[in-house]
């Protein structure tokens, strides 16, 4: 049988020494590290995003009556202009009924003006014949042959006169007036319903979306057609929520669609929610595109890099060498007499590869550039410049 000799003992004391012989020549040598001095330079912060084209105003177009499609005028994509027909209903019916009333105002305006003639010219023969008297009875008055009762008596008669000749004429008037804007109003309601078989562009824009067909038979409100009319585009993005108290109207920013990622365009925060989405955690932004590039379309996918701050002479830093940058009290390692030296900073303006120190560190200093473990403070360290 053999015997197992113990080896834990002997393992022990080589790790042990091995570890000596690391820290010996860390002593001797240094550890090289990345590091970087700290300079002064230009640093923009930008809040990143993506969002969607949204035209000035979004339109669905229905019909107001129902009736069968003579004819469909446009197609999904081709753009249309203010008041363009863009669909239409047969309006046979319609057009027979414009017909009738207007044939109906034809007559009441002929026969109404027939009456009043003929109420007007009776009434001014009455006048002329009580005047006529009047001007006999007033001669035999004069001449002594008439008495005065007599001649009052035909005055009397020519006032009724005169009042009966006003009433026919306001009488006529009235009448006229009644009939022919009863006419009036049954033309304007039948013309209108023949307005309802024409549908119409509301403003320049472009079709979205097209649901009909000629053929189809269509009831009252059924949408029709969904149109964007044509204007200042917006953008509406969505950052998320930890970015909301950077944001406020009127800051700057650079946009580019998905499809032509080439091609950047500038814009501007109109408006910031104040609320929160819950479900996703984002803020909903909108902003304005005043010379959109011609091959912008709605809801188009975009990035945008919205500007939030801006430091001209920031002593920046690359943002790996801040340790525990959120937390209350982040710190660098400070390369300083050959040992990584832990000093607290305060950040300023914060960019996507650069960070503002604006408190803890000064310009000509070297910092260590490591990730967030593999070097702790204290350690001798030989600043390893990149070319």
């Amino acid at each position: 049988m053999k015997l197992i000799r113990p080896v834990g003992g002997l393992a022990l004391i080589v790790l042990a020494g091995v570890l000596l012989a690391l820290t010996f020549f860390r002593m001797v040598y240094p550890r090289p590290v990345a590091a970087v001095r700290v300079v002064r330079r230009e640093l923009v912060q930008t809040v990143v995003a993506s969002g969607r084209i949204r035209p000035p105003a979004r339109v669905r177009l229905g019909s107001q009556a129902a009736g069968r499609v003579a004819k469909v005028l446009v197609r999904d994509g081709e753009t249309g202009a203010n008041g363009q027909a863009l669909s239409l209903l047969d309006d046979a019916e319609a057009r027979a009924a414009v017909d009738q009333a207007q044939a109906g105002l034809d007559q009441v305006t002929r026969v109404r003006d027939q009456v009043s003639e003929a109420t007007l010219a009776q009434a001014a023969a009455s006048l002329r014949k009580a005047e006529a008297d009047f001007g006999r009875m007033h001669s035999l008055f004069t001449e002594g042959i008439a008495s005065a009762d007599q001649l009052e008596q035909f005055r009397a008669a020519l006032e009724v006169a005169r009042s009966q000749e006003r009433v026919a004429h306001t009488q006529a008037e009235g009448a006229a007036s009644v009939e022919k804007r009863m006419a009036r109003a049954s033309l304007a309601a039948a013309q209108a319903r023949l307005t309802q078989a024409r549908i119409t562009a509301p403003g320049s824009g472009i079709i979205l979306t097209r649901s009909v067909e000629t053929g189809d038979v269509v009831q009252a409100g059924r949408i029709l057609m969904e149109m964007a009319l044509a204007g200042s585009s917006q953008i509406q993005a969505e950052p998320d929520e930890r970015s909301l108290a950077l944001l406020r109207p009127g800051q700057q920013a650079m946009a580019s669609a998905d499809a032509f990622p080439d091609h950047r365009f500038p814009c501007r925060v109109a408006s910031v929610s104040p609320s929160v989405d819950p479900q996703r955690g984002t803020v909903e932004v909108r902003l304005d595109v005043d010379d959109p590039p011609p091959f912008l379309q709605p809801d188009m996918t975009v990035s945008v890099q919205i500007e939030v701050a801006h430091q001209p002479n920031a002593l920046a830093v690359p943002v790996e060498a801040v340790r525990e940058p959120l937390s209350p009290s982040p710190w660098v390692l400070v390369i300083k007499t050959g040992h990584a030296e832990k000093r607290l900073v305060k950040l300023g303006v914060r960019g996507e590869r650069l960070v503002d120190i604006v408190q803890g560190v000064v310009e000509g200093e070297v910092i260590a550039v490591v990730g967030r473990r593999g070097l702790e403070p204290g350690e001798r360290v030989r600043p390893d410049f990149p070319d």
